[in-house]
């Protein structure tokens, strides 16, 4: 479907009647000039070349011209454009496991990255669902919020490793919790789970969260990935995860547990093999479920069209000037024939350098299209080689680039053509920032990230995808923010919660110090005392002292007690730390 940039150009088609009401009113002038000096039959026998309808067919070409030059002048372009998109599918949250368990080598490379490239493929067959990604070790948070921004899922998921999660361990029931909470609310049975871990689970109750998912109407399928056997789990200095007891870990698939957790969510569990992820099988018996009806913004690029419509109407003012006669030179269109020759030209070398920028970048828009992304790249530079200030040749690469997962090379690009953001409309600056936002989140960098979505909604502030990536990347840098401050606070490697038990522990010992002193001293007193009066009787214990001694001795044992409570305390906590896989 063709769309018009500058359409109000169009108006311009009104003139095309006028221009044969001029002509005919100069014919009629001419013949009345003719009768003033005689018969008009007498004058056309004496003037047997002069010309009776080709004026008229030379006024027809220069209005077809002009009716083209007028359509290139309002930019007709081809393609899609930021528009409310409405389709029909399901909301599918990916729940991965980046514990350090995923990094045994059961698969090749490893198990998570073996899991991201399943993720991967999944998210190029989907077409108009919506997919959300939670990340889980010891907790669990949302790293992509429910979207259809395909690009935007891969470029989160490329972030993902083992250090996503600052805790370790392993939280399924956690994980399945926060992928209830992450699901939209229009969306009440078309709505699922694939969980995507090896199945250790060291915290809480998974099959009761999925119980509590199947409920409210949410599936969850299990995929396995590791081996029954297991394998040991490598480290970044080249050794091995051992346990405190200095053992060689080796991480085991535990089946039994995900076959509970997908019976209890109505769903299915699949075991990941090396070829076959596993998650065809899933994605088929997802596409059974019942499809909700989603709004959505979809940016799509436009196809510049304008120069073959500038062409066709040079063609027809070519036929109108060569299409004379030898009488009449002072006519209508002998000059205007010119003229619109010159303005013809004028508006295509303007329009090409100043418009759009789309010429140069031609072959790499074809390829990009075919998704031969490296020949597009090669393509897009080379426009940009012929011309350095192409806004779209510097935002077409970054595209190319994030796409190839050179997040920092496609900031770079994105920036330079956000120098000279002015001569871009507002949606295409709104959609640079976000994708240059997406750059930024790929590597970490939140505060620019943050500024970038900001930026894009001052321009759109009614795409939901921007503002869903600018409350992650909000997110992000408050916990970045708070992990450096924690860092910096932290003296020693030890909890603070151990150390002031530690503190409390060393200030009742050094009481108890200090009371069996003065108990040392209260009893030298008294040994003193007694042999000062050995010549006097012993007196009787009271009643009260007694009872004081009864005291004291009931307070030791209390305090006895705690410190137990504390160690055990500190015991079960190590014991929580001690599986960090």
């Amino acid at each position: 479907m063709i769309h018009f940039v500058q359409a109000d150009f169009l108006l311009l088609w009104v003139l095309i009647p006028v221009f044969f009401v001029v002509y005919g009113m100069m014919r009629r002038n001419r013949k009345k000039r003719i009768a003033r000096f005689g018969d008009p039959a007498l004058v056309d026998r004496l003037m047997p070349e002069a010309p009776r309808y080709k004026g008229w067919v030379r006024l027809l070409f220069f209005a077809l011209a002009w009716f083209f030059f007028v359509l290139g002048l309002a930019r007709p372009v081809m393609g899609a454009r930021l528009r409310e998109h409405k389709a029909q599918g399901v909301e599918v949250m990916v729940v991965l496991d980046v514990s350090n368990s995923m990094m045994a080598q059961d698969y090749s490379p490893n198990r998570l990255e073996r899991a991201k490239l399943a993720i991967s493929k999944l998210v190029d067959r989907l077409k108009d669902d919506r997919i959300g990604l939670i990340v889980f070790a010891g907790q669990s948070f949302v790293q992509l919020p429910i979207t259809t921004d395909y690009v935007s899922a891969k470029i989160f998921l490329n972030t993902i490793t083992n250090e996503s999660v600052p805790v370790q361990g392993t939280a399924l029931g956690d994980a399945i919790t926060t992928a209830i909470k992450s699901f939209s609310m229009e969306s009440e049975n078309s709505r699922a789970i694939i969980l995507i871990t090896d199945g250790e689970n060291h915290e809480d109750d998974p099959v009761e969260a999925a119980r509590m998912a199947a409920e409210v109407g949410i599936r969850v399928y299990c995929v396995g990935v590791g081996s029954p056997e297991g394998k040991p789990i490598p480290m970044k200095d080249g050794g091995l995860l051992r346990d405190k007891d200095d053992n060689i870990v080796v991480t085991r698939l535990d089946e039994s547990i995900l076959q509970e957790v997908a019976q209890a969510g109505q769903g299915l569990y699949v075991r990941a093999g090396n070829s076959e992820f596993g998650l065809n099988p899933i994605i088929d018996d997802i596409r059974a479920l019942e499809a909700k009806e989603f709004q959505s913004l979809v940016f799509e690029d436009f196809d510049e069209q304008y120069m073959y419509f500038f062409g066709i109407a040079l063609v027809f003012l070519l036929i109108e000037m060569t299409f004379g006669y030898r009488r009449n030179r002072r006519s209508l269109f002998g000059g205007a024939g010119k003229l619109g020759l010159v303005l013809v030209l004028l508006s295509l070398g303007t329009t090409m350098s100043a418009q759009d920028d789309r010429w140069e970048g031609r072959k790499g828009n074809r390829r990009f299209k075919k998704q031969e992304y490296k020949e597009a790249e090669l393509e897009y530079r080379r426009g940009l080689s012929e011309d350095s200030l192409s806004i779209r040749s510097y935002y077409n690469l970054g595209n190319v680039l994030a796409l190839q997962e050179n997040a920092a090379e496609a900031e770079r690009q994105y920036r330079m053509a956000a120098d000279s953001i002015g001569m871009m409309d507002p949606e295409q600056i709104a959609q640079l920032q976000h994708n240059l936002g997406n750059a930024c989140l790929a590597q970490k960098k939140y505060a620019e990230a943050v500024e970038a979505y900001k930026a894009s909604l001052r321009k759109n502030p009614t795409d939901m995808e921007t503002k869903a990536n600018l409350a992650y990347a909000q997110k992000m840098l408050e916990d970045q923010q708070q992990n450096q401050d924690q860092q910096q606070n932290q003296d020693q490697n030890q909890d603070p919660q151990d150390q002031q038990d530690q503190n409390q522990d060393q200030q009742q010992d050094q009481n108890k110090d200090q009371q069996q002193n003065q108990n040392q001293d209260q009893q030298q007193d008294q040994n003193k005392q007694n042999q000062q009066q050995q010549q006097q009787p012993q007196p009787q214990i009271t009643k009260q002292a007694a009872q004081q001694m009864l005291q004291a001795l009931a307070d030791q044992e209390k305090e006895t007690q705690e410190k137990v409570k504390k160690e055990k305390a500190r015991q079960l906590k190590a014991k929580k730390k001690e599986k960090n896989w």
